[in-house]
């Protein structure tokens, strides 16, 4: 299957930190990818560069094939238009509410659209969730959940074919959590390419046909999930064993990896 996303030999430095040291690794399209690793090995930054929200120092960045911090003002709007990017902490303009969050990505991408039809996509949008009466509300009157909330709706606003998401459902509570991971599997049922930074081991478990798995700036592994949960490299399984070490409760093949009987790969 073809990469939707690819990333050839990618550095980036960030405040004197080697932030990702040759990085190249794809992201096939219509797949749901979890990326992995211990705190502070690039994960997030990957995810940013990948969805071309930061350049790289070197190497290239493809989207369908193409260099995307070489595209055209119009090529590069296409691409954010078929792009959605759920940020770790929500990043809703604190100025604006919340209708008018939701509303900004149709605004942007879609101006030709009438007032009316926008107006009512963001209702529908709100209804879904149950926050149609915050419509008028800013974020600081949002719990955290909430905000995660708003941020998946605005992501998605413009029906994405590619959803990028950072740890969707940290620190936020169960009832919010549940919204959020059906939220994803509908995303996920419609065929929608997923690429995924979290911790979250039911969230992994049920949505990851891929893995990624990383330490220090760079991809030690990436493949099946099935393949990358039974390898035999010490440093991949010593991640995963922490990382995924929840998940057997929701996926029974993970006992022999925890327990060192994985199959040699």
């Amino acid at each position: 299957m073809a990469d939707i996303v690819a990333l050839e030999d990618v550095r980036v430095t960030l405040g004197g930190f080697q932030a990702l040291r040759g990085v190249s690794v794809g992201f096939a399209e219509g797949k749901s990818t979890v990326i992995m690793g211990p705190s502070g090995c690039g994960k997030t930054t990957l995810l940013k560069v990948a969805a071309g929200l930061i350049p790289p120092d070197e190497g290239r960045v493809l989207f369908n094939g193409k260099d995307i911090f070489l595209l055209s003002e119009r090529g590069l709007l296409d691409m954010r238009r078929q792009n959605g990017f759920v940020f770790q902490d929500g990043a809703l303009w604190e100025n604006k509410s919340l209708f008018e969050n939701l509303s900004l990505p149709l605004q942007v991408h879609f101006p030709d659209v009438p007032a009316a039809d926008r107006n009512r996509r963001v209702i529908r949008a709100l209804e879904r969730v149950g926050l149609e009466e915050s419509a008028s509300e800013r974020p600081a009157a949002l719990s955290g959940g909430e905000k995660k909330i708003a941020s998946f709706l605005r992501a998605l606003m413009t029906e994405p074919a590619l959803l990028f998401m950072d740890e969707p459902t940290l620190s936020i509570d169960h009832a919010m959590t549940d919204r959020i991971h059906q939220i994803i599997r509908d995303q996920k049922g419609r065929g929608s390419t997923i690429i995924a930074v979290t911790h979250d081991a039911q969230l992994t478990s049920t949505l990851a046909d891929r893995l990624v798995v990383m330490d220090a700036g760079q991809v030690i592994a990436a493949g099946d999930f099935d393949e990358i949960k039974r390898s035999r490299h010490a440093r991949v399984r010593a991640i995963l064993s922490e990382v995924l070490k929840d998940i057997a409760s929701y996926d029974t093949d993970l006992l022999s990896l925890l327990d060192g009987k994985g199959e040699s790969i």
